[in-house]
């Protein structure tokens, strides 16, 4: 069992997720994603760790485990309701070495650097200047990125500090709520809907979001096709999951992310005229408005294919000014 495993052990997730009426708190993280997450900071005992983000503070109770008696934990959050709760939390459960803080995260917390590890539940508009300032030489960073300005084109980046530069190692498919500059009251503004490009109307409640739409086409059409639209199976054995870490390393023309309020989320290609769509978490489903569509993406999956169906550990994070972006590896 690794030391990631053990924390989740030793913390009650119940503890901190659920209010006292049994309600979950709104800004809570799923297990699979802070697992993946911490074990891609790779905390040390010792350790002195910046989070942002406290949430429901459970990920910062797992952080105050992985550094020990002898680390310390600094978590950040905008939501003075949140960092008062996880602080009273901490101290009802006997966690002393987590220090809670109410703020902007993007400019960290200065008075407590440098850091060897920092990490983040939710995502900036760019990576910030102070993270850079305040994290040790060797120091690691992981945080989620918008490497697509369109829905669902976030993914999370591991980012090492050497000699004063920062360097991309590794990329996981977890994608998280924007950051803001003050609360939001109301978390349906921070969802993956806000970057959708094309949005139906109350007959028709689907979204979408693709480079083309970005240009101000309006397609009323479009969104009462998809609407409209039934599954079929497709000839494909993966799902769009499988396929999304090549697509985000490639960003092929009408790449497209989409959402059906009966059948969840889609991913494939369209363009004004139509689209071809897969399931994102269900294999041999997709839904596609002609034969030309299709033959596209099928193109996309045999390419896909041909070169080994790369997933998120074949992708390469990398800057490009303050923007981080991801390629696959060997420029494939």
């Amino acid at each position: 069992m690794n030391r990631v495993d053990q924390a989740f052990q030793h913390i009650d997730r119940d503890e901190f997720v659920l209010r006292e009426d049994g309600r979950q708190v709104t800004q809570s993280t799923a297990n699979f994603a802070i697992r993946k997450g911490l074990e891609m900071l790779d905390v040390q005992e010792g350790d002195h760790v910046l989070e942002i983000g406290t949430g429901s503070g459970f990920s910062g109770a797992l952080l105050s485990q992985l550094v020990g008696i002898r680390g310390s934990v600094v978590s950040v959050d905008i939501e003075p309701e949140l960092t008062k709760r996880a602080r009273e939390l901490c101290k009802r459960n006997n966690i002393h070495n987590t220090l809670f803080i109410t703020g902007d995260g993007r400019n960290g917390y200065d008075s407590q650097k440098p850091y060897d590890r920092i990490i983040a539940w939710t995502t900036p508009p760019a990576f910030p200047a102070a993270w850079k300032e305040q994290i040790r030489e060797n120091g690691i960073i992981v945080a989620p990125f918008q490497v697509l300005p369109m829905a669902r084109g976030t993914v999370t980046v591991r980012i090492r500090n050497k000699n004063g530069l920062l360097h991309g190692e590794a990329v996981s498919g977890d994608g998280y709520i924007m950051m803001y500059s003050e609360p939001v009251k109301d978390i349906n503004l921070s969802g993956e809907k806000i970057h959708a490009s094309l949005v139906g109307d109350e007959d028709h409640p689907v979204w979408a979001s693709s480079e083309w739409m970005e240009k101000g086409v309006s397609n009323q059409e479009w969104t009462e096709i998809f609407y409209r639209s039934q599954l079929e199976t497709s000839p494909f054995e993966e799902s769009g999951r499988d396929i999304r870490a090549y697509l985000l390393g490639t960003n092929p023309d009408g790449f497209t992310y989409a959402f059906h309020p009966d059948y969840g989320y889609w991913v494939g290609y369209s363009s004004p005229d139509g689209f071809a769509l897969v399931c994102d978490h269900e294999p041999n489903q997709w839904m596609i408005s002609d034969q030309e569509h299709a033959d596209v993406l099928k193109s996309w999956w045999n390419d896909w294919n041909d070169i080994g169906c790369p997933s998120y550990e074949q992708l390469q994070p990398f800057f490009v000014g303050n923007k981080v972006k991801v390629k696959l590896k060997g420029g494939v």
